[in-house]
């Protein structure tokens, strides 16, 4: 899993080169939404601001990710999983194994975060461009459902590392029920 977040960051930047390339050849008014048929509505004038805003959101919640996986080892508390109680009730030297799992977990979720951004720039510059985007509108849509299933089974994950600490921890002070 350490090629995700490499992997994440070169598509980001893949992703700004596109945004800023793509720039110049912009119409003169480009659509600030799209409905579910993948058309523009909402146009406004062309401006670099306008046109990087879907990039710019997603790079400053990337960042906002980033910062709270780089503070998880020393504050795992910030992230939030139904063992959280169990996981901050163990020794620090107990929780590395569940805290990695959550730093993975952040990476995961930022690779969806590129793909989910990259998709509506690319829709907002076809729609841009006078095509329609209807698949991938219907993909932004469903693309979601199946985060929320890999979010399920990370946090199914997560929970079995604090399991494993909390045994380990057990046999350490208990080492007759083991």
């Amino acid at each position: 899993m350490r090629f995700l977040r490499p992997l994440t960051w070169m598509l980001v930047v893949a992703l700004v080169i596109a945004v800023a390339a793509a720039y110049p050849s912009l119409p003169t008014s480009i659509p600030m939404s799209i409905d579910v048929n993948g058309q523009g509505k909402g146009f406004a004038p062309r401006s670099p601001l306008m046109w990087g805003l879907p990039l710019g959101i997603g790079l400053l919640t990337m960042i906002g990710l980033e910062v709270l996986r780089a503070r998880l080892p020393q504050k795992p508390e910030l992230f939030n999983f139904p063992g959280k109680e169990q996981l901050l009730k163990l020794p620090h030297e107990y929780r590395t194994g569940a805290v990695v799992r959550m730093q993975q977990f952040m990476d995961i979720m930022n690779l969806q975060l590129v793909f989910i951004f990259a998709l509506v720039q690319f829709m907002i510059w076809r729609s841009a461009r006078g095509e329609q985007s209807g698949g991938l509108a219907i993909a932004t849509l469903v693309f979601p459902l199946f985060m929320l299933v890999a979010v399920g089974l990370f946090l199914n994950v997560i929970q079995s590392e604090v399991d494993a600490a909390q045994r380990r921890y057990d046999s350490r002070r208990n080492p007759l029920q083991s």
